[in-house]
């Protein structure tokens, strides 16, 4: 890898799961939607999605999955936490397995203030008190999933 190469770095809580995502990501974006807003035990849940082949773990042996079923799409999302500590890294969709989305939460110090989303979706139950995202090149609100609206056909071409 060249030192110029994008990347980012993150762990869980106590460190037993680290990963390494290289090069950009497809996209990033918040979530307001209840599963996300339950899982992460805040307001809103920021994530970068990469394709699985881009992102490294180490502690593997570590990673818990819980298969989140109440989903809109009705297709199960692999939401991937510690064992140990419980902290989530990131999850995938039952559908989507090529791609893998990294929890903004997750990533390491020196990443978080970097990350920026693009967008943010099922904004129509996010928490009141929150102001609306201005995204670089304008706003991007959607009231289902940013996927669908990101990729469209381009992740049902690459899931075949």
């Amino acid at each position: 890898m060249s030192s110029s190469e994008e990347f980012v770095t993150g762990s869980c809580l106590c460190k037993a799961v680290t990963y390494k995502a290289v090069g950009a990501p497809m996209f990033k974006t918040l979530c307001h939607c209840y599963n996300c807003r339950k899982a992460s035990g805040a307001p809103i849940m920021g994530s970068s999605v990469y394709l699985m082949n881009q992102v490294v773990f180490t502690g593997k042996e570590h990673i818990k999955i819980h298969e989140d079923s109440a989903t809109d799409s009705g297709q199960p999302y692999r939401r991937h936490f510690c064992g140990r500590c419980g902290s989530q890294i990131g999850g995938q969709s039952a559908t989507h397995e090529q791609f893998f989305a990294v929890n903004q939460g997750s990533l390491d110090k020196e990443f978080v203030n970097e990350w920026e989303p693009l967008a943010e979706q099922y904004c129509q139950t996010k928490a009141g008190f929150l102001p609306p995202l201005v995204a670089k090149g304008g706003e991007h609100q959607f009231t289902g999933r940013y996927v669908r609206h990101m990729l469209g056909a381009r992740v049902e071409d690459q899931a075949a």
